[in-house]
């Protein structure tokens, strides 16, 4: 079975519920292992915040699509363990470090990254991080 980090914009999709739900699901259902950094937490939360703050969403809503999104994955390592190799990555591939904890933590496990943004993905597979992303390049 496959390893998987998870990254927040693949998990917000799952948790609103959207077109990519499904086979976001039925992808997360195969692996052995779901690990996240602790930047998922805040990354997750923010987004629900927006939605919040747009009114498409109640707090009490909200606070549960966080517990869903936290329970999707096994493991949170400590962004503190990531962070000096993030910057690292970021700087070499010139791409945000918050992106790029996600990047280290799928080449430690040799997981594949679960992500929706398009442009990150390409980032990856640039890096030979396997990567899965329902959305056409």
């Amino acid at each position: 079975m496959a390893r998987i980090v998870l990254d927040a914009s693949a998990a917000v999709r799952v948790i609103q519920a959207s077109e990519l739900s499904e086979e976001l699901l039925r992808h997360l259902e195969h692996a052995s292992l779901v690990v996240t950094p602790d930047l998922y937490c805040s990354e997750v939360g923010n987004a629900l915040w927006k939605y919040v703050r747009a009114g498409e969403l109640s707090l009490e809503d909200a606070t549960e699509r966080l517990e869903e999104a936290l329970n999707l994955t096994d493991l949170m390592v400590p962004d503190s363990q990531l962070i000096a190799e993030a910057l690292a990555a970021a700087a070499m591939y010139q791409h945000p470090v918050y992106d790029m904890m996600y990047a280290v933590l799928a080449r430690r496990h040799g997981a594949t990254l679960v992500t929706v943004d398009r442009s990150f993905a390409s980032r990856l597979r640039g890096m030979q991080i396997g990567v899965f992303c329902p959305l056409p390049d």
